[in-house]
């Protein structure tokens, strides 16, 4: 066995120590020395990767806390769009009734959520409550979102409705033609020219002095302005729908034929041409070929549509 001798003496002192041991010990305490060594740098590893750990999971776990917040916050927004989506739901079906429509398929609006059924905020820092909170939010936002699509589509078959209906309404007589008063009633009569008794008067008589404005009770298209023996010098206006107006016994008509007139626009000037007893003008309204009571269709002016 090979040994190690150490020659060990103070400065200064005439006495010195020898010391031997085996070459062993000295290999014994270098490895010892490395073992040391990479244990306090495996330990020193150990306690950066445990500094590190706790400090990304603490903050995983903040920002999961956040954002369950947050979804939190969106599930309890989603909620309160989603009433007021049903009131509005109410105010729609109240319109449909008032105009008498059918209202339109319920399906949708029956979609409710069935409570938050939201999980357990105790498991904040879990991954999976996290992912279940985010499914129900997803799941309400789609169901929000086909809410608001179909009020949407309803929204645009209303406007398409009443566009249609103002359109109608504007070619439809609403009011009194001429300034007058009323001479003559729609129904039977005797004649004032001939004297027949029981002739059919298919429009009514508004007399005023000559040169009175007549003017269009609605939208249409004048369809003939001309003279007869009856009628006189007349105008005859087509405002779509099955509904014709005619206007006679004009001291002259002041619209063309073809042209395109709208509510309250001057057509003519009141006179007593034709078989006529004085100043006046014969007003009737037809629907579908059948001559109506012109008063059915003769509104006080605020009632008329622009």
């Amino acid at each position: 066995m090979k040994f190690v001798r150490a020659h060990i003496s103070l400065e200064g002192s005439p006495t010195s120590v020898q010391l031997s041991f085996p070459r062993v010990v000295l290999f014994l305490i270098g490895a010892f020395k490395k073992v040391v060594q990479l244990s306090m740098l495996i330990l020193v590893i150990n306690l950066f990767a445990y500094w590190t750990y706790q400090h990304f999971s603490q903050s995983a776990q903040e920002q999961r806390s956040r954002l369950y917040s947050k979804f939190l916050s969106l599930s309890t927004e989603i909620d309160s769009i989603d009433a007021k989506i049903l009131r509005l739901y109410s105010n729609e079906d109240l319109l449909y009734a008032k105009l008498g429509l059918m209202v339109p398929d319920t399906s949708i609006k029956k979609m409710g959520f069935g409570g938050p059924m939201l999980p357990d905020s105790s498991l904040v820092w879990s991954a999976s409550s996290l992912k279940k909170l985010k499914s129900v939010v997803n799941d309400k936002f789609t169901r929000t979102e086909s809410k608001i699509e179909r009020a949407h589509n309803s929204y645009l078959s209303l406007q398409f409705y009443m566009e249609q209906l103002h359109g109608n309404l504007l070619h439809t007589p609403s009011v009194w033609p001429a300034e007058g008063f009323l001479s003559s009633p729609f129904g039977i009569r005797t004649h004032p020219v001939t004297g027949e008794a029981d002739r059919m008067h298919q429009g009514l008589d508004i007399s005023a002095p000559r040169w009175t404005i007549i003017r269009a009770p609605a939208n249409g298209k004048i369809e003939k302005a001309a003279d007869s023996e009856t009628l006189g010098k007349h105008v005859v206006i087509n405002h779509g729908n099955g509904i014709i107006t005619r206007y006679g016994h004009m001291v002259r008509p002041f619209a063309k034929e073809g042209q395109m007139v709208k509510r309250f626009d001057v057509i003519g000037y009141m006179g007593s041409t034709g078989r006529s007893t004085g100043n006046h003008l014969h007003y009737e309204v037809w629907v579908n070929g059948v001559p109506v009571n012109p008063l059915y269709y003769m509104l006080s002016d605020q009632y008329s549509v622009e």
